[in-house]
């Protein structure tokens, strides 16, 4: 394996390939955090089966990062660097490796003689995993995620869901930035208070201050993602929309 990371590689793409956007329309799925765990647990079996050593979990910055601590967390013995694409204009421009230590981050390397393994939450069409892999092609890397579309290109080698109709998945720590996305699930069966949703929020292991929820939910009224009929927040053409 190489010492170094090479800092440049011929597969520099547009920027906007490394975003996910969730198309117009796609139904969404929130996972509780006792599903996250157990997907965690599914996905580091797996890895622990292939390889019962140690190995270098390489998170993609930001949910694959939280994710590859997840499984840390069931791989004790494992070592994790964050990843992410360097910028120029519009394009990428290289990878940058990052160790955290104390609370700071600094250039990482991935140690000599383990099995890397490039981490993200979810692959959808796989363009993002494919960029990754692809600069890592020296250390050979293998690819795990909590879910996969079936049809990903590269499919991931560790996985606790695959699927051919992908959900845009309501990961637990999306659950306020994906507002949009976890109203439209809580939302689907008909109109809701705030604080039902708040009830619902929490059976799926979420304590959100509900003065929070309230100004989140204003705030996607406010973009006509919401309406709102007296208590009763409702999705705009769902259920007894008027």
């Amino acid at each position: 394996m190489p010492d170094r990371l090479s800092p440049r590689t011929p597969t520099e793409v547009p920027a906007s390939d490394l975003v996910f956007t969730a198309a117009v329309g796609r139904r969404a799925r929130m996972v509780s955090w006792l599903a996250y765990q157990q997907m965690a647990a599914d996905v580091a079996g797996q890895i622990r089966r292939a390889h019962p050593g140690a190995v270098t979990l390489v998170g993609i910055l930001q949910g694959g990062w939280i994710t590859a601590q997840s499984l840390a967390d069931l791989l004790p013995a494992a070592t994790v660097l964050a990843a992410a694409a360097r910028r120029r204009g519009e394009r990428t421009d290289g990878l940058e490796l990052l160790a955290a230590a104390d609370g700071l981050l600094a250039p990482g390397t991935p140690p000599q003689d383990q099995p890397l393994i490039v981490v993200d939450e979810v692959v959808d069409s796989g363009r993002t995993a494919r960029f990754f892999l692809d600069h890592l092609a020296p250390y050979e890397p293998q690819l795990a995620c909590l879910a996969a579309s079936d049809t990903a290109d590269p499919s991931p080698h560790f996985t606790a869901w695959s699927m051919s109709d992908l959900p845009a998945l309501v990961l637990p720590w999306r659950v306020l930035r994906d507002a949009d996305q976890m109203a439209a699930c809580l939302l689907a069966a008909g109109p809701l208070t705030t604080t039902q949703l708040d009830e619902r929020l929490r059976d799926l292991g979420h304590d959100i201050d509900l003065d929070l929820l309230e100004r989140r939910l204003d705030h996607l009224a406010a973009r006509d993602r919401l309406h709102r009929d007296g208590d009763l927040w409702r999705l705009p053409g769902g259920p007894d929309a008027r």
